[in-house]
């Protein structure tokens, strides 16, 4: 199998016939994943298909495109669109109601917790989003948040001016109030390397960073 991309979490290979498997290295919740994505697509959310589950792997759609990150690389002059197109899909996402049960968290509100250009791949019909192993019920402003603390804290300026650009387009004020679920997310997360800590706990001491 050819290895397309590989995360801190999981690794994606090409299986042939339009199709990926995503094997996860550790901690993965396949079919808590499944769930969220099958009920999503079926409120016309952009997600892949889900062809088959197992103990530590999806079968997905494979979706041919770049990632958002890597055309902003290309093509840096669409950064102010891109930002656009992520607020609008945590905005749709946010409006589906949510699963009756088998969706872990708390709130009423799905949430993807990792909403970032890098989970955008921008396919022939538009942006689809991956990678939902942190979805689960909870709320908005927080997802929100999640998504310019990730841009802010990324090091570098474009990333910061991604993270300018998202809040404007998102809600300055949802980033606001949901920053500081953000943050004690983002550091519970043992996959967050120590220089992004340093970055989000300095970001925290300045006050009112948005």
């Amino acid at each position: 199998m050819k290895l397309l991309a590989e995360g801190r979490a999981s690794e994606v290979f090409d299986l042939g016939d339009g199709r990926v498997l995503r094997r996860f290295k550790a901690g993965g919740r396949p079919e808590a994943e499944a769930l969220v994505m099958e009920h999503v697509r079926a409120h016309g959310y952009p997600v892949p298909r889900v062809l088959d589950v197992s103990r530590n792997a999806l079968v997905l759609e494979r979706i041919d495109g770049p990632t958002m990150v890597d055309d902003l690389g290309r093509r840096p002059w669409r950064l102010r669109g891109h930002a656009r197109a992520l607020a609008q899909l945590h905005h749709r996402l946010h409006a589906i109601a949510p699963p009756k049960d088998g969706l872990a968290g708390t709130g009423d509100t799905i949430v993807h917790h990792d909403l970032h250009p890098v989970n955008v791949l921008l396919g022939p019909n538009g942006p689809v989003v991956i990678d939902w192993t942190n979805a689960r019920l909870g709320q908005a402003a927080v997802d929100v948040a999640l998504t310019w603390l990730i841009a802010a804290t990324h090091g570098s300026f474009r990333a910061r001016t991604f993270a300018r650009q998202f809040a404007g387009a998102a809600g300055v004020a949802d980033v606001r109030r949901g920053l500081p679920g953000a943050a004690a997310f983002r550091l519970a997360d043992t996959n967050v390397l120590p220089q992004e800590r340093r970055r989000i706990e300095g970001l925290l001491e300045r006050g009112s960073p948005v």
